[in-house]
């Protein structure tokens, strides 16, 4: 049985995140943007329209990434195509990322599955490696990477950040800046402005004030070892000494982003799957993780959907027991027993071989939207074997009949209006359950769990609750049976018996 948050909704969009190389100017992530473009139109047939974001990482974004692009592509109506969203989505990542060079690509599904990545952090599987050294991180989150991209259920796995990008260092000399006559902050400002600019006050006039920037040509340029070459600081006294004269520039691989949890280096790894079986994946991945040999001081966990699901059905298992202990409370007040209450209970986990069976009849997977129908279940189920069990000890009271006969009785008598109540509730989830169109496979699985829950415990509820029933009495009888005789021996020994 496949378990996911929920399943992936075929709703006809889908985004495509494209990332050329660092220091990729506009222009030339355009030329990219244009060839993705043309070979996707050729790829997939039933776009109905398709919007490019060049320069931007996202749709929302104010700021620009010269280059980043996405792209969002919408279908034309499920029902006048042939392929879903989910069988598209690989194809377009196969051949986008095999034909078009010096370009990372991600495609992934939009619609439904979009607004729900912004409250669970981002599409796919993510496993959380966190750990006090940043070497070791990035060494263990690499292996992860490895062993995610070997995964049947997986067409592309990736870092939360880059490590193509370099870091300009500059190792100013204080004995060289000294004996020419410049200053350390002379060289920072100088070097401030020229590779990332620098606020110089404000231009006001009478229509408002205009803030006034020093920038320099190398901002947002390629950066090489002769740039120190062309440098040069203006000193006090009016000499041109370049930064080649007191420093030395080095370029060196960084990451693009270093983030932190609790004070420890954090790097995220992100696997996006081809099926909606996340435990599948999970049980895979951790469990290789679990035998790899990974630097002391380095953690991980799952993070993302996939911790999510794993919080969720703690707390829905949580909310099952507490309904279902209402449930029993509620039974044991109506009968005023303690034991005939658990034979009716025990329609509640037959209730999981037709969720199950259910599931699977409709291809579905076991979602959170599927166990919230347990929980409706829990209180539901219950009621055919109610009816059954009070409407038996009903006749008990009224006659004296043998047990058998009177169990008989009650279920030929009560065997029309538990049909009927079941079957009106089975037609009403019916609807549900058939559901077709975009998006019904997020609500679909509710009514397949309840109506294959239902169907399976009214069945057995009516062969189950009357053999448990006969069995309890007749054991009560035997019970009551054996402690008479134990107190007619205590008496005897006690002499109260002739």
């Amino acid at each position: 049985m496949k378990v996911n948050f929920l399943p992936p909704s075929d709703t006809g969009e889908f985004e495509i995140r494209i990332a050329t190389p660092a220091g990729y100017s506009l222009t030339e992530t355009i030329k990219k943007v244009d060839e993705i473009n043309k070979l996707v139109n050729d790829l997939v047939p039933e776009i109905e329209t398709a919007v490019y974001y060049v320069g931007s990482s996202s749709v929302n974004a104010i700021s620009s990434v010269p280059n980043r692009a996405i792209a969002r592509i919408r279908l034309i109506p499920n029902n006048m195509r042939k392929r879903s969203v989910q069988e598209i989505i690989p194809v377009v990542q196969k051949e986008v990322m095999q034909k078009i060079t010096n370009c990372d690509v991600t495609v992934l599904n939009g619609g439904f599955d979009a607004l729900l990545a912004l409250g669970t952090g981002g599409q796919g599987f993510k496993i959380e490696i966190y750990g006090p050294k940043l070497a070791d991180v990035v060494e263990t989150a690499n292996k992860t990477l490895e062993l995610m991209n070997m995964d049947p259920d997986m067409f592309k796995a990736e870092l939360s950040v880059r490590t193509d990008a370099e870091e300009l260092y500059i190792d100013l000399s204080q004995t060289y800046m000294g004996s020419l006559g410049v200053t350390p902050y002379e060289a920072g400002i100088t070097s401030r402005i020229l590779f990332n600019g620098m606020e110089a006050g404000k231009l006001r006039l009478e229509n408002g004030d205009y803030p006034i920037r020093i920038t320099s040509d190398l901002i947002d340029k390629p950066i090489n070892e002769d740039v120190l070459n062309r440098l040069a600081i203006v000193t006090r006294d009016k000499r041109f000494i370049t930064f080649s004269a007191f420093s030395e520039m080095k370029l060196r691989p960084t990451l693009s982003i270093i983030e932190r949890r609790n004070r420890n280096f954090s790097i995220e790894v992100i696997g996006y799957l081809k099926t909606d079986d996340q435990s599948g994946v999970m049980n895979r991945v951790i469990g290789k993780l679990k035998t790899m040999k990974i630097p002391g001081g380095v953690k991980f966990n799952t993070a993302g959907t996939t911790a999510l699901i794993s919080d969720s059905i703690t707390s829905l298992s949580i909310v099952l027991a507490i309904s279902v202990f209402l449930v029993y409370c509620v039974m044991v007040i109506q009968f005023e027993r303690y034991l005939q209450p658990l034979i009716i209970m025990s329609s509640i986990p037959l209730c999981l071989v037709g969720v199950v069976l259910g599931l699977l009849l409709w291809n579905s997977s076991m979602s959170i939207i599927a166990m919230l129908a347990l929980i409706t279940l829990g209180g539901t189920v219950v009621n055919n074997a109610i009816v059954l069990v009070d409407y038996a000890n009903l006749l008990r009271t009224q006659s004296d009949r043998p047990l058998r006969e009177i169990i008989l009785d009650a279920c030929s008598n009560r065997l029309k209006p538990i049909l009927m109540t079941a079957t009106t509730t089975l037609l009403g989830v019916l609807p549900m359950a058939l559901a077709h169109g975009n998006g019904s496979e997020v609500y679909a699985p509710l009514g397949q769990a309840i109506f294959g829950g239902l169907f399976s415990s009214t069945i057995i509820t009516l062969l189950l609750v009357p053999v448990l029933y006969e069995t309890l009495e007749h054991g009560k009888v035997r019970v009551k049976g054996f402690i008479k005789k134990l107190e007619t021996v205590s008496d005897y020994n006690e002499g109260n018996v002739e």
